[in-house]
């Protein structure tokens, strides 16, 4: 069973408007546990759509919401996902 980690887009704003992440960072899960902002044992990086995304982003991601998608496309940036 994968430990999968959560991450809502408002989470992602957050950590941006405090400049604990940039903006032109690559958003995936190698940035979070470096910066230990999700557990170091999670295995996948789930995207979810909660809140708003006010600037263009990019994020690799191993799943990732329609709502969450949407928002991000809206907003300029893109998502990758993971095969």
């Amino acid at each position: 069973q994968a430990i999968i980690a959560i991450m809502n887009l408002e989470k992602i704003q957050s950590f941006i408007d405090e400049k604990t992440i940039k903006a032109s960072d690559t958003i995936n899960i190698a940035l979070f546990i470096k910066l230990k902002l999700i557990n170091k044992n999670s295995q996948k990086l789930k995207i979810l759509g909660t809140g708003d995304l006010k600037i263009k982003i990019n994020i690799e991601a191993d799943l990732i919401s329609k709502s969450a998608v949407l928002k991000l496309e809206k907003a300029g940036g893109t998502v990758k996902l993971k095969k």
